[in-house]
């Protein structure tokens, strides 16, 4: 029997390698958590431990540094030959016709509308909506509960925070970061943090 190796760091780790427990009760799952050192670089020496024909790997590192560091063990998997597939729990509804890329997490009560692209290493959290015809792009994070409309456009890396709404047709630009717990109906540009501590969103570098 192969193994299912779910493979990162910190609460996203746990959760992640819980429902994959719950969902494969007859798969043998294991939690493999890779150390990072002071300069928060991994110590990749865990993969050498690992053999692609013994198992398939999800890889489970949350949304800090704009979820580089999921990108980076992402890449270091692929390379290294590992079968990455995606988590649906079986408690969210998601149309027959979206297409799930690799390495993405759904979530409990999750709702995926009609044609809706989400692509590889994205998250999608328990009871998060994403409207029709939808196209969330590689390695976004959309924490629980966010409503995204029909037509919504996400970018690469972009940051979805809990209590936001983003309105239908709206483009957000990739590493962007929606922390206000509001409605946004305007699109959003590249790399534009909208922080709850600050009363305007940052601009932190042009595109």
């Amino acid at each position: 029997m192969k193994s299912r190796w779910v493979v990162g760091t910190g609460d996203y780790l746990d959760l992640a390698y819980h429902a994959w427990t719950q969902a494969s009760a007859t798969e043998d799952v294991q939690k493999i958590t890779v150390p990072q050192g002071a300069d928060y670089e991994f110590d990749l020496s865990i993969f050498d431990t690992l053999h692609p024909e013994l198992g398939d790997v999800f890889i489970a590192v949350d949304d800090r540094f704009g979820n580089f560091k999921r990108m980076e063990l992402f890449r270091v998997a692929l390379e290294r030959g590992f079968t990455l597939s995606s988590f649906v729990s079986a408690n969210a509804d998601v149309a027959s016709e979206a297409k799930i890329g690799k390495n993405v997490f759904i979530g409990p009560q999750a709702i995926i509308g009609h044609h809706c692209k989400i692509e590889y290493n994205s998250v999608v959290h328990a009871g998060a909506q994403i409207g029709a015809n939808s196209h969330l792009r590689a390695s976004v994070w959309i924490e629980p509960g966010v409503q995204i409309g029909s037509r919504v456009e996400i970018g690469t890396h972009a940051i979805i925070r809990t209590g936001a709404i983003v309105r239908s047709g709206i483009k957000v630009g990739k590493g962007a970061e929606l922390g206000w717990p509001q409605l946004y109906s305007a699109d959003i540009a590249d790399k534009t943090v909208y922080d709850t501590r600050y009363d305007e969103p940052i601009l932190v570098y042009g595109s």
